[in-house]
């Protein structure tokens, strides 16, 4: 019987491999691409100020902890240390990051089939090139090449073209491919290469702006390049074999590339045959000739040669960087290099080598270092172990004479510190790559076993030091070396009302890191909020909180309420400090003030509470108690109350003094939104009614709803205020791009001619003092010049134009009346004083950018309207608010109008199609143009594809009548919120709920329709609108873009239908109405619940949509009660709550709750918590009865070998090793105890010296002391390494865990081990299991059961031998299986009584095997393997197959290749949804812990399931557009040379990562493909959420 089951990542990949840097998404970009195995992200690079509080706070904090540990005093006085790091600094630790900081904010990522083996950024001549925009090369395992750019139109990336050389003529002796291709790009951009196959080199020319052959009108000059060909090494000179690495040269008329190789290989122990073998050979490729001439050569270089660097001008030629000297070669030199620790002499004899007594002391050990090279010579080296290296080129004249190395370390107090976390110093050991962004202010170090960090560092020219700051940090949760699955800890209330019917509340904690990267990541799926009180009021079913707040008199002028509100009322919110993470500004200038007043709604009456120290009922107030509330929020900035009921709008004041009445007559209200000053109310008859609010009168009145919008049929509307600036017209982006190139051009100009002259005053263009000056000469005649472009950063131009008219018009503003509008594009923005913006905005600007001369900058600050200038990122430029009403109609069309004038500016027709990519179509007013231009953007805005392939398949009738004549489902989408979302910077998105309860996100990015005479760029000809007359410049530039995410509604369309039959019994309008009501509001915006801004989705399933600048928005479900249903949410901050929420169940329970921040990050897909724990952790195993955890963790120290004796096998003498031989590193074991309520370790274990601890085992074995009869003990095994002269033993220690007194104040350390038996053996226990109550250990090539008496010692009961060393075991029942090192997979049975252990089968290929499991389908057991070439097997034991020769072989199920080494799986049972309760089936599905980080699970589905998504998965492969053009079913195919040959037919794994994309496609692409395959949308989605909620545990 054929095994069915389907693979899925559930958490991706988190090891940064490779980082470039480049203008990527747009010229004034800073973009920093980074690949994680299969994952491919790009950031920006934003630089912004730190304000002033977060600095406050940071400087309190570092003098408390100075005065508490001492610990720079430490580093300030430590003397011994030899080359310190901050010798010299005595200023606080966080003066880099003073005056500015930078941070990433993730623009796109990406899921490739496939992993990047190495990336390049090269500029083109294709259009994006001439704009000043880069393109990405990414090469992958099979030799295989894409070139890829990103299209402005969609947001996304595009595939320009694609290289494969993957051809069996260049393979000779590989079945597989041992090299990972290499990718290396001329510093000119003239021609890429990679290197495949060993020696291989495929060249891509690029084609160049000036050449002459552009006169062939050919077919190819469209692409950016020539055709590329390849080049066999060894027809450029015969000795070229083996290459090491390989770089391009720079300042060479021709493309010059150097490589190092080594034609006879040898290795250490060979040394005294044959040494200094390494040669590096410097060759020009004249690509036009194909001729490649060698420039110079240079032999014998030491034979741990391993890494090349260009080194840049004045000094030129190359640092070749071997494992124990470093060296520099260059042509007409003999070449000189330096020796790092005392092992260079032994290992080479090269002439030019300098042998210095200091340089050696420092005992460096350059395996697999990183380089960066820096200017005037100088260069750092990043090593395995965490210290960094300085190396300074000595030059006497223009020849290289030597080189200056110092080490760059951090002392112990250091490293305590920055594994608690309380200083800003970089760590990072095995660092994998390195980028250098804006020169020699910041890099990228990105590593696989640690957080990568954005460091910004500074170099002391006088004194020549480095000072180092973490700016930023990418959480990495990789590699994961084991996984234990835990109780989560449970608050106290919530045990009383254990159910039965509930499932335990689980938790995943993996082992990640290593060396002092070393911790725990504590991974959840589901929020788990806290509950602080909670308290039940019947009926109820909504609730609101209202901050408030009386006007302020200050010096006999009204402050507080008189601000215009329409440019303050949440221009505060964009003023929130980003970086520091304790201050939070909420809404208005309230700062941290708590809510006042909390309303809770019932269906026939309102609750009105105090929200003081404790909630009392407030008494004797005029707001509305008599009936149903549909909104309360506050206007006038806060200082007054709007009560929306169904009949009316209040007004009142804070104090609950009714102010004004607006009573609506003909229709009940049913759903309202506000934004100051604007209320909009949405009713029963399907129209729409706005009020809005006076300043000065302080009253609301109606305003007039023009006929197009009041005659439609309204089924959704909501007014939107933009803070970001997002929102402009196409007009106003126009100005402001050609202002951009502009300043561009001058800034390159000036920069010239600075290099000429170098002085700086003469390009300074004072500013006029602040009168009034005509808009519109000045806006044109601003000159920027260098220091303005540092004010404003590498912005967009958005925000130049805006500040720049912003400031004159702060400027003019006490002439212009405040209620009449400025001028179309800012809906009527009224601004105060400069000196009111100064005294809010105060100093936090004036600080000076280090490059710059400080007298300079102060002077021009006199000048400029401070408040409008600023770095980019720190969002506190005032941008000016422009309100915008959303209207959803009955047809499908969504269109925003501008407000208060309701002037359409977006419109998109057949919305409700939900497709990728939502583009803004005008409706038939008139011109003939706009319906070409409609119909040839309507099919790719549908299906919303990338490029035009796609967009002529699709038939969706264009034209208005057409979609009138077309069913048109509206009702699909039952609620839309546009609403900022974010944490350090808040950006607009579109929410969208479906009738299934899909939650659909869009988020919306700035897209200018391309000019008249423009150059098109060719990606984007279907999608851009071809009659640029036609373009409007009153419209919006924006465009909507759907962000992917993976969660699926348990609420299906199939469900519903069956849910609806039952409830059609209600005819009665009152009851129908309130009905309709409820099921209105399930998504609720919140502004600040623990920093975060999003929209909380209420519902059967609450769902939480929150990001931070370094993700996506986030869908993270939360964990309720199975017959709970969330109705309400309001964000509460208040003594008892701080920055908290409450939430109402349909059981009219209300809890008041805290999200968990401590720690906890909800940027990654799950939830997840890291614990460092500054050591490497191999092992975790929970103990269910005890609920701790306990580790397996070691630390490297320095050891000399002894024997048994004693003697140090050396023959030496203490005193007698060389300066500069460091001694061999050995980890050192300790078994540790972690407590999962606080994270601490409470108990320790040390094993001896040269003790390796290779398993751990939670084992349950027989026992006389419970009354079952079993007990849990934790088994470790061991080993001892004494190297190869010395026979291994080893050791099994078996532990119990007791309760015992805790230490005073600290009730964790509750628990102790107790240890109760040591068994020594012959050889190292490598893995252990327990069947049937006994111990079962892998001894060598032997498996040894264990009973274990009387608690007290381990008798042998059965044993078999087997092949050569078992990396893996695991049991079931009386079953084991086990993984071998080399001879694949056997599967043994246990019988008791006689004790025997028998071989049932085995499979007789050879591979290596990292990981073993089960996975149980009811009846049917299957084996699931994982190999070290990262594939998954399946086998099944199946004795009657007649293949299987009676069950001696194993038949092989399936295989699957997951693109990273799995290294460890826990199983699970399935969950099954039954109508009242959730339970465990006979169902058990596996996951698995990858060393990328990746956690993706293994599941078994029914065959129907499998073979209607295996008919989708065809559609999928062959429809959707892959990144990179690469081809999914390729990917899933196995790889490895030994795998190749055992391959079986049958598909039995599916791929349900490209499945899963299934629901974020548009609705008409979804039906199509359903169509084909003979089926419909709702039943594929029926399969897609039965796997998702039978694996949903955390």
């Amino acid at each position: 019987m054929s095994a069915y089951t389907i693979y899925k990542e559930l958490f991706p990949p988190q090891t940064v491999e490779h980082v470039k840097y480049g203008q990527f998404t747009s010229p004034d970009a800073t973009n920093l691409i980074v690949a994680k195995a299969s994952l491919l992200q790009i950031y920006d690079f934003v630089e912004y100020t730190p304000t002033d509080t977060s600095v406050g706070l940071e400087t309190q904090d570092d003098q408390t902890e100075m005065e508490a540990d001492e610990e720079g005093q430490d580093r300030f006085n430590d003397k011994d240390e030899q080359a310190l790091a901050f010798p010299k600094l005595k200023p606080l630790k966080n003066d880099l990051l003073e005056s500015s900081s930078g941070r990433l904010e993730l623009v796109a990522q990406y899921k490739l089939n496939g992993s990047v083996a190495s990336m390049g950024i090269v500029r083109t001549v294709s259009p994006r090139g001439k704009q000043g925009c880069d393109s990405l090369l990414l090469a992958f395992n099979d030799a295989k090449m894409s070139l890829l750019e990103w299209s402005p139109a969609t947001n996304s990336i595009v595939t320009v073209s694609i290289h494969y050389y993957e051809r069996d003529e260049y393979k000779k002796e590989f079945l597989t491919n041992p090299y990972p291709p290499d990718i290396h790009i001329d510093p000119q951009q003239r021609c890429a290469i990679l290197n495949f196959y060993g020696d291989k080199l495929a060249v891509l020319p690029f084609r160049q702006a000036d050449s002459l052959e552009t006169s062939n009108n050919s077919s190819n000059e469209k692409l950016p390049y020539s055709p590329s060909f390849v080049i066999n090494l060894e027809s450029i000179d015969r000795r070229i074999k083996n290459v090491i690495d390989m770089t391009f040269l720079g300042d060479y008329y021709e493309p010059t590339l150097a490589i190092l190789f080594q034609t006879d290989q040898t290795w250490t122990g060979r040394l005294a045959n044959t040494k200094d073998t390494v040669s590096v050979v410097v060759i020009s490729l004249d690509l036009s000739n194909k001729i490649y001439p060698v420039i110079y050569s240079l032999d014998h270089l030491p034979y741990d040669c391993r890494r090349l660097v260009a080194v840049p001008k004045p000094v030129n030629g190359l640092l070749v960087i071997a494992g124990n000297s470093i060296l520099h070669v260059s042509q007409g030199s003999p070449g000189v290099g330096i020796a790092v620790n005392g092992y260079t002499k032994t290992v080479t004899e090269f002439p030019g080598m300098i042998y210095d007594e200091e340089t050696i002391g420092l005992e460096l050990l350059l395996d697999g270092a990183n380089a960066m090279p820096l200017s005037q010579g100088r260069c750092l080296l990043f090593l395995q172990n965490g210290d960094w290296v300085s190396v300074k080129i000595k030059q006497d004249g223009s020849k290289v004479v030597g080189m200056d190395v110092t080490k760059i370390a951090w002392t112990k107090t250091d490293h305590e510190a920055i594994i608690s976390g309380k200083s800003k110093l970089p760590l990072a050991s095995v660092p994998t790559c390195v980028a250098n962004i804006k020169d020699g202010e910041y890099f990228f170090l990105g590593t696989r076993v640690g957080d990568s960090q954005l460091i910004k560092w500074s170099y002391n020219s006088d004194s020549e030091e480095y000072t180092f700051r973490v700016c930023d940090t990418l959480l990495n949760s990789g590699p994961i070396a084991d996984m234990a699955i835990g109780q989560a800890d449970e608050p106290e209330e919530q045990h009383q009302t254990n159910d039965p019917n509930s499932l335990p509340d689980l938790e995943l904690v993996s082992c990640s890191g290593y060396g002092k990267n070393g911790a725990l990541c504590v991974l959840q799926r589901h929020i788990r909020p806290i509950t602080t009180f909670q308290f039940n009021q019947n009926g109820c079913e909504a609730v609101w909180s209202v901050k408030c707040r009386k006007e302020q008199y200050f010096e006999g002028v009204k402050v507080g309420g008189n601000m215009h509100q329409e440019m303050r009322a949440n221009a505060w919110d964009a003023t929130a400090d980003p970086s520091s993470g304790n201050v939070w500004n909420t809404d208005g200038s309230l700062g941290d003030t708590y809510d006042k007043l909390l309303f809770i709604g019932k269906a026939s009456s309102t609750l009105v509470l105090a929200a003081g120290e404790e909630l009392q009922e407030l008494q004797n107030t005029d707001f509305y108690t008599a009936g149903r509330t549909v909104l309360v929020s506050t206007v006038f900035d806060n200082t007054r109350i709007v009560q929306v009921h169904r009949t009316g709008v209040l007004l009142l004041s804070p104090g609950g003094k009714l102010i004004q009445t607006v009573n609506v007559k003909n229709a009940k209200i049913i759903d309202a939104s506000i934004r100051d000053p604007y209320i909009l109310l949405r009713l029963s008859n399907k129209s729409i009614m706005i009020l809005r609010g006076d300043v000065n009168t302080k009253q609301l009145s109606s305003m007039q709803i023009p006929s197009y919008i009041s005659e439609k049929k309204i089924a959704l509307a909501s007014v939107f205020a933009d803070t970001t600036g997002l929102f402009t017209r196409i007009s106003d982006k126009q100005a402001e791009q050609a202002k951009a190139q502009q300043l561009r051009k001058s800034s390159n100009e000036r920069k010239r001619k600075m290099n000429q002259n170098g002085s700086q005053s003469s390009n300074k263009k004072k500013y006029s003092s602040p009168t009034p000056m005509d808009k519109t000469t000045t806006t044109d005649e601003l000159e920027f010049d260098d220091i303005d472009l540092d004010l404003y950063g590498e912005q967009d131009a958005t925000e130049i134009k805006q500040e720049v008219k912003k400031e004159e018009k702060s400027n003019t503003s006490n002439a212009a009346t405040p209620t009449q509008p400025m001028d179309e594009d800012e809906a009527d923005v009224n601004d105060d004083d400069d000196d009111d913006d100064a005294m809010l905005y105060g100093s936090q600007y004036d600080n000076t950018q280090n490059n710059q001369d400080p007298t300079m900058m102060n002077a021009t600050l006199g000048d400029i309207d401070e408040v409008n200038v600023s770095v980019k990122g720190n969002l506190s430029e005032m941008t000016p608010i422009t309100f915008w009403c959303m209207v959803y109609a009955m047809d499908g069309t969504l269109k925003l109008f501008s407000l208060p004038e309701f002037e359409e500016c977006f419109s998109a027709p057949l919305f409700n199609m939900l497709s990728l990519l939502v583009t803004d179509r005008r409706a038939q007013h008139g011109s003939s143009n706009t319906t070409n231009a409609a119909t040839s953007t309507n099919g790719n805005s549908t299906s919303g594809a990338e490029t035009a392939n796609t967009a002529k398949a699709t038939t969706v009738p264009a034209t208005a009548s057409g979609i009138e004549e077309e069913y048109v489902d509206a009702g699909l989408i039952q609620e839309i919120l546009m609403t900022n979302i974010g944490k350090e910077r808040k950006d607009p998105h579109l929410v969208v709920r479906t009738r299934a309860s899909n939650i659909i996100v869009y988020k919306a990015f700035s897209y200018l329709p391309t000019l008249p005479g423009a150059e098109v760029d060719h990606h984007d000809v279907e999608i851009s609108d071809r009659h640029s007359e036609s373009v409007d410049g009153k419209r919006l530039a924006i465009r909507l873009s759907r962000v992917h995410h993976e969660y699926v509604s348990r609420k299906t369309e199939l469900l519903d239908e069956q849910q609806q039959k039952q409830e059609l019994g209600v005819d009665d309008d009152e009851d129908e109405e309130s009905n309709n009501n409820q099921q209105q509001r399930l998504l609720i915006p919140f502004d600040d619940v623990s920093g975060y801004t999003g929209v909380f989705v209420a519902g059967s399933q609450p769902i939480w949509l929150m990001c931070s600048c370094k993700s996506f928005v986030r869908v993270h479900p939360m964990k309720v009660r199975h017959d709970e249903e969330i109705i309400g949410f309001t964000q509460f901050h208040n003594v008892n709550c701080h920055h908290g929420f409450i939430t109402i169940d349909s059981k009219s329970n209300l809890r008041l709750c805290n999200l968990p921040t401590d720690g906890i990050s909800y940027d990654m897909d799950w939830v997840m918590r890291k614990v460092p724990l500054g050591q490497t952790v191999h092992k975790i195993e929970y103990h269910p009865t005890m609920q701790v955890y306990a580790a397996l963790v070691s630390e490297a120290e320095q050891v000399r070998l002894q024997t048994e004796e004693g003697t140090f096998m050396d023959g030496l003498e203490d005193e007698e090793r060389e300066p500069g031989q460091f001694l061999p590193i050995v980890d050192r074991y300790s078994l540790i105890m972690i407590s999962p309520i606080t994270w601490e370790t409470v108990d320790r274990v040390v094993f001896e010296e040269f003790e390796q601890g290779l398993s751990l085992h939670c084992s349950v074995l027989e026992s006389k002391q419970t009354s079952s009869g079993t007990k849990n003990f934790i088994a470790v095994g061991t080993g001892y390494l004494r190297g190869e002269d010395t026979a291994m033993r080893g050791s099994i220690y078996i532990f119990d865990i007791i309760e015992v007194v805790p230490e005073p104040n600290n009730p964790q350390t509750n628990h102790k081990y107790k240890h109760l038996h040591t068994e020594d053996v012959k050889g190292a226990v490598t893995s252990m299991c327990d069947v049937s109550g006994h111990l079962v250990s892998c001894i060598g090539s032997k498996v040894i059961i264990w009973s274990f008496e009387d608690n007290e010692s381990l008798v042998g009961v059965a044993f078999i031998d087997v092949q050569i060393f078992v990396t893996s075991i695991s049991s079931i029942k009386n079953f084991i299986v086990l993984g071998d090192a080399q001879k694949s997979v056997w599967f043994l049975g246990f019988q008791l009584e006689p004790a025997k252990l028998v071989m049932l089968g085995k499979d007789y290929q050879s591979f290596e095997v990292s990981t073993t499991n089960f996975i149980i389908d009811d009846k049917s057991m299957y084996l699931l393997i994982g190999d070290t070439d990262d594939n998954l097997d399946i086998f099944q034991y199946a004795p009657f197959n007649l293949q299987s020769f009676a069950g001696q072989k194993l038949m092989r199920r399936g295989d699957f290749h997951i693109g990273s080494q799995v290294r460890s799986m826990v199983r699970l049972p399935q969950i099954t949804r039954t109508s009242d309760k959730y339970e465990y089936n006979r169902r058990h599905f596996c996951l698995c812990g990858t060393f990328s980080g990746s956690i993706s699970v293994v599941s078994p589905i029914p065959e129907k399931t499998f073979k209607r998504l295996n008919t989708l998965y065809g559609q999928l492969v062959n429809g959707l557009q892959h990144v990179a053009g690469l081809n999914p079913r390729a990917f899933r195919l196995i790889k490895g040379p030994k795998q190749r040959m055992s391959s079986n037919r049958t598909k039995a794994v599916l791929d349900g990562d490209l499945i899963f994309e299934f629901a974020g496609l548009s609705v008409n692409q979804q039906r199509e493909m359903t169509k084909q395959i003979g089926t419909t949308v709702a039943r594929i989605m029926e399969d897609l959420v039965d796997i998702d909620s039978s694996i949903d545990h955390f």
